[in-house]
């Protein structure tokens, strides 16, 4: 029990790392965007990012391309440790494996759809294109698979599945 307990706050407080890390780089480069684009000062940049204020408006907009691919790739390889190691069945660490793969490539895919159609990624596309990066950003995936794993041990464990206790009651 104490194990388990350790590895929830292990897990806690990595996400909340990864997550408020995160929160802050974004909202300060959009921040230094609005700065750029608008050419106020508006939108005050702290003394740990003041770096970002030599960069060129493209230089930070297309530097968030690559930030968001490694924070998804960081949420996968705690969501994956996380479940490799406080799930039973291995399968878990594989479906994480899956479920990210689809999400990237949906990604992917909607992003290029958006790019070569319509020759821009201001449309629909990469709306839904970042709503589907924001689930690989997130500890959704983690959760959905330990909260998965707790259901389908209990359902493996029971000695009758529920459809039989129907049938025989029949």
């Amino acid at each position: 029990m104490k194990k388990l307990i350790l590895y929830l706050l292990v897990l806690f407080a990595a996400f909340a790392i990864l997550g408020f890390s995160r929160e802050f780089i974004f909202v300060n480069i959009n921040n230094q965007l609005y700065n750029l684009y608008y050419g106020y000062n508006d939108a005050p940049i702290p003394a740990s990012l003041h770096f970002i204020t030599a960069y060129s408006y493209e230089t930070l907009y297309y530097a968030k391309y690559p930030l968001t691919i490694l924070y998804a790739v960081l949420y996968f390889l705690t969501t994956y440790l996380a479940v490799r190691y406080m799930t039973a069945d291995k399968k878990f660490g594989r479906w994480a494996v899956y479920i990210y793969a689809l999400l990237l490539i949906l990604s992917g895919i909607v992003m290029a759809w958006g790019y070569f159609v319509n020759h821009r990624l201001d449309n629909e596309e990469y709306s839904f294109s970042r709503w589907v990066m924001g689930i690989a950003q997130s500890p959704l995936v983690a959760f959905f698979l330990l909260a998965s794993s707790g259901l389908y041990t209990h359902l493996n464990t029971t000695k009758q599945s529920p459809y039989e206790k129907r049938d025989r009651d029949l």
